[in-house]
């Protein structure tokens, strides 16, 4: 049990080095900086855990699982906190007169306190249900714990950043475009049709067949061989397993088209306008900043179309993968000039870009 925290806390830091190691804001200092803090955490991860499993908390289960989940969190929130402090150093600095925007702070305030809540529900319940059920509410909100405090200071650090460069762009652009009602609900629409263009549709091939019939025996096997039951009733769990699978990803189709659908209503009640500035971008109701740690633009192309537009690729990162997300942004049509003073600008703020607005391009992809 004693490898458990240091364990945790080691898939946290290589998380976190994974999302920042392939990001521009990356150096050889900072990177020995990392290494001092990773040093250190496993250093306190192997101190607090000898004290808890070797002290007199060992004696009692309860008081041992409690110790070793508050550790966790609290160490996990600290080296949460101090990995981004290094890797994302940069804070947008605001004059007073400056209007501060906090909308993404604020998806944040609601998830913790549903989270509160949520934790404020189980504490009461171990109160209330017989103590032989107690550790039930008691592990659940050990779990939520587990899972979303180290989380949400993460979350919040992003989102603070988010909305200080927000602030920061609508305050002083580099380009200001606007639209008239027309042209936006006509890039609404193009932008929904756009969407449903790239979802990928489940297309099977000889080799999907072989895998699925390969996982089909194999859970057919263990239904068989493992469980003890009927005939009659292995093959009503074989059935009832695949057509689990078959719904799910049914789902996962309706959910995806629907979420596009949601985006389009929207889109169709957001302001008419783009702004780009020296901390990142903002239209399309989202703000993408030009570099952090997880997210950084890759490259910035303007298309003739119809319709003209400007599409940015982010190179964004989840801790395990790297995903590109594109960002498709409408060039008014007599503000096309503009579109040289921002070459000029993203090739100062973003150098590891591929910068190619000016001049405009004939279409090269029917994808963006």
């Amino acid at each position: 049990m004693q490898i458990i925290l240091p364990i945790i806390a080691f898939l946290i830091v290589v998380s976190a080095w994974r999302a920042w190691r392939g990001s521009p804001l990356y150096s050889g200092r900072k990177a020995l900086k990392l290494v001092g803090i990773f040093l250190l955490i496993v250093a306190v991860i192997l101190g607090v855990s000898m004290g808890i499993f070797n002290g007199p908390l060992s004696h009692s289960p309860v008081t041992l699982a409690i110790s070793g989940i508050l550790t966790i969190v609290v160490v996990g929130t600290g080296a949460s906190g101090i990995l981004i402090r290094i890797t994302d150093s940069h804070i947008v600095q605001l004059p007073p007169s400056v209007r501060l925007v906090t909308s993404h702070r604020r998806k944040v305030y609601r998830w913790m306190w549903g989270i509160v809540v949520y934790l404020l529900i189980n504490a009461v319940a171990a109160l209330l249900v017989p103590s032989s059920w107690r550790w039930l509410p008691l592990a659940l909100g050990g779990l939520m714990l587990l899972g979303c405090g180290p989380a949400l200071i993460a979350f919040y650090m992003r989102a603070r950043r988010f909305d200080l460069g927000l602030s920061a762009v609508t305050a002083a652009p580099w380009v200001h475009w606007q639209y008239t009602p027309a042209q936006w609900a006509s890039w609404a629409k193009n932008q929904l049709a756009w969407e449903l263009s790239q979802l990928q549709p489940i297309v099977w091939n000889r080799r999907d067949g072989l895998v699925v019939l390969i996982i089909a025996l194999i859970s057919g096997g263990c239904i068989w061989f493992i469980i003890d039951a009927s005939t009659w009733a292995k093959i009503i769990m074989f059935a009832a397993c695949w057509s689990l699978v078959l719904a799910l990803l049914s789902m996962v189709t309706w959910f995806n088209r629907s979420n596009c659908e949601r985006r389009y209503r929207r889109l169709l009640t957001a302001p008419a306008e783009a702004y780009f500035g020296a901390e990142g971008v903002f239209c399309n109701v989202e703000y993408s900043p030009w570099v952090l740690s997880g997210a950084f633009l890759l490259e910035a192309t303007a298309l003739r179309g119809p319709p003209a537009r400007v599409v940015l690729i982010f190179q964004t990162f989840n801790g395990s993968s790297s995903t590109r997300v594109a960002r498709r942004i409408l060039i008014p049509e007599d503000r096309e000039s503009d579109l040289g003073l921002l070459q000029q600008k993203l090739r100062v703020s973003c150098p590891t870009a591929i910068v190619r607005l000016f001049p405009v391009v004939d279409d090269y992809s029917n994808a963006q």
